[in-house]
């Protein structure tokens, strides 16, 4: 393992990162690449639940082929990632419910906020999840939420809202290719700081392509 890694093997913890069980649930844009990116950085506990088919319209924003169309995503995302990098990833062709058992590193990356919602209220205060990622995506703009499941919850808890709250947008503005591959990068880098040194509390990373800002808020 030191050979194949040895790019990175003194940024992130590889053999840590190895044994560590992360649950993504979601795997549209940005889950599918943010579970190649984890398994590149050498994630082999890999488990992911997505009830939806590729249809054409993903193609452009998400990590599908064209031949993937009609498939369940989870399936055409653990053969992709299989060919990649020879990780086997667990997964699920359903909806995640929050009645699942998860532990590790949880990453939602779910279009609703109340799905979220009910997935979070399952995993806070449980000694089994060390980290709760939330990204969401407009646009241009993304907001990236990484929450410690015992000591963070009143801050995040401040950032949930009903979905009928939520700034509308046109269907032609909703998603592109440079902004989910920023959130999943930012993902990574997430979990590479929480290998290193468990992230406390939560933190929140605003990323603008349309200004090219970057603001990191913390916490505890």
């Amino acid at each position: 393992m030191e050979e194949r890694f040895q790019r990175h093997y003194d940024m992130i913890d590889v053999e840590k990162l190895h044994t560590t069980p992360i649950k993504i649930i979601g795997t549209g844009s940005v889950g599918s690449f943010t579970a190649l990116s984890l398994a590149k950085m050498g994630a082999q506990l890999i488990e992911a639940w997505d009830d939806d088919i590729v249809d054409e319209v993903n193609i452009p924003n998400q990590f599908f082929r064209l031949k993937d169309v009609g498939e369940y995503k989870v399936d055409a995302l653990t053969s992709l990632v299989n060919s990649f990098e020879d990780v086997n990833i667990v997964n699920h062709p359903v909806k995640c419910n929050g009645s699942e058992s998860l532990s590790g590193i949880v990453i939602v990356a779910l279009d609703s906020m109340l799905p979220r919602k009910r997935i979070w209220d399952s995993i806070k205060n449980k000694d089994d999840v060390e980290l709760f990622i939330d990204p969401r995506m407009g646009g241009r703009v993304a907001r990236i939420y990484a929450v410690n499941p015992k000591n963070g919850i009143d801050e995040y808890e401040k950032t949930l809202y009903h979905d009928d709250e939520a700034a509308p947008e046109r269907c032609t503005e909703k998603t592109i290719i440079y902004n989910v591959l920023g959130i999943s990068s930012l993902i990574c880098k997430l979990v590479e700081d929480h290998l290193n040194k468990p992230i406390d509390g939560c933190e929140e990373i605003i990323l603008d392509y349309a200004t090219y800002s970057l603001l990191y808020n913390k916490n505890k």
